[in-house]
């Protein structure tokens, strides 16, 4: 049977009136976004074949089936990403919000790296001061609006500005 549900072809439901309807509509209501095209018949063989195999009595029980399907598999997926890591690392992917704290902790593990504490967070930063010029610059930039002479009212308008700003942060704060 899981071959049966792996392969995927619904993308009908589009309002909750379609939950209730009993039978699985006619194979021109399917059709695949993904591929720009209508289900084939192989496509709708299959999707009757899924309604029929596991007696769903509604397009919302078919809805679910598919929906119960999904997040077993990327259960799986999850729980075998988390065998492996309690393996290799010793760490926890459910104890960390996010996949880059994880791989942060992975990586200080690994290496055995200490870090050093920041015992004064005030000369840290002034230490890290650097002046002088800082600029993002293109080298090349064409306008096309009313205001320059070779303007193509067919192309979009644009402008060029430049800008000599000092204390950019304190003025954007």
């Amino acid at each position: 049977m899981l071959n049966v549900i792996m392969r995927k072809c619904l993308q009908y439901m589009d309002s909750m009136k379609k939950f209730d309807k009993e039978t699985l509509p006619p194979q021109e209501c399917f059709y695949s976004v993904l591929h720009d095209e209508h289900v084939s018949d192989a496509d709708y063989d299959h999707a009757t074949r899924v309604f029929e195999a596991f007696n769903c009595q509604s397009m919302g029980d078919y809805h679910d089936l598919y929906l119960r399907s999904d997040v077993l598999l990327l259960a799986g997926v999850f729980e075998n990403f988390r065998n492996v890591y309690l393996k290799v690392y010793n760490l926890d992917p459910c104890h960390f919000y996010t996949s880059p704290g994880l791989a942060w902790q992975a990586c200080l593990k690994m290496t055995a790296v200490e870090l050093e504490l920041c015992p004064d967070m005030y000369l840290f930063i002034e230490e890290g001061l650097r002046s002088g010029i800082s600029m993002i610059s293109n080298r090349f930039s064409k306008a096309n609006n009313p205001y320059v002479p070779d303007y193509d009212p067919d192309q979009d308008s644009s402008y060029v500005m430049y800008l000599d700003a000092n204390n950019l942060y304190g003025w954007a704060m």
